[in-house]
């Protein structure tokens, strides 16, 4: 079941117990008594409705950051995988072999197993032991000329960025919105709508109309945390795109081909569209 479908579910039960309240409020209380709370209860739900909303506001565009720089950091561990690889081209050929080698498996196992297991919090033993044996290979690589040396310390400039993007993602993946967040925006939403139960007015349709919009914007916005609270699962995850184009760039080195020229993406589309080939 995709988070669309799990969201459209969520909201359409919340909308209909929010209707279901206000009609045995409504039922129970009748419209001429419920009218006299509208002074009282007006101003504690401009008070209430104004505390929310602030922190509903707050923790969506903390959920949405928190994402957008989870993808700049999924994109920095790929580009260091793709330096890396490329750097290797200046080495000996036996040094060069060994090292685009463990790039490729590492690549693929973070796009294969990785980036699945990241859904239940974990990780890929099969990327760690790619990412170890790079670090083996360069720490214990010995250079035997001078631009050897230089690229030996870009080399392991490369790989200190990609391990340390590789452990942010690995730890982010394992923590989304904490539980206490969770229970106070669920019951801070509830008490929201009950509150909107303490007004009546004669028309009924009216009424229920105004409770369905309330109800309905709240369930969207919790929605909306849902979806990017959890920023590696969903429809709206962040995706190992930036990994797929490392397969790419290797094809193309290992074919001694050049890819399609940046400048044309948005401009004039290449041959074969880039999120297709990504896909």
């Amino acid at each position: 079941m995709n988070s669309y479908l799990n969201g459209l579910i969520f909201v359409s039960i919340s909308t209909a117990l929010a209707i279901c309240g206000m009609l045995i409020v409504r039922r129970i209380y009748g419209v001429e008594r419920l009218t006299s709370y509208h002074e009282v209860a007006g101003n504690l739900l401009s008070i209430i409705g104004t505390l929310y909303a602030v922190l509903l506001g707050f923790v969506i565009v903390d959920a949405m950051e928190r994402q957008q720089e989870l993808r700049v950091i999924v994109e920095q561990e790929a580009n260091g995988v793709a330096n890396v690889f490329l750097l290797a081209n200046g080495l000996s050929a036996d040094k060069r072999e060994v090292i685009q080698k463990s790039c490729a498996k590492y690549v693929s196992a973070v796009i294969n197993q990785e980036w699945e297991a990241m859904n239940s919090g974990t990780y890929s033993p099969a990327a760690l032991e790619s990412a170890w044996a790079l670090w083996t290979n360069l720490t214990e690589l010995k250079p035997s000329t001078p631009e050897e040396t230089t690229l030996h310390d870009k080399l392991l400039d490369q790989l200190s960025q990609l391990s340390d993007n590789r452990r942010i993602r690995i730890v982010s993946a394992a923590h989304g919105v904490a539980p206490a967040m969770w229970f106070i925006l669920i019951v801070g939403g509830a008490f929201t709508v009950v509150f909107t139960y303490f007004f009546a007015v004669q028309n009924l349709k009216v009424q229920l109309l105004m409770t369905t919009l309330v109800s309905l914007t709240l369930a969207l916005n919790v929605l909306l945390v849902f979806l990017y609270g959890s920023p590696f699962t969903g429809e709206l995850a962040v995706k190992p795109d930036a990994f797929k184009l490392d397969l790419l760039i290797f094809q193309a080195y290992n074919q001694q081909k050049s890819l399609p020229n940046p400048k044309t993406y948005g401009v004039y589309p290449p041959s074969q569209p880039l999120r297709e080939l990504l896909r």
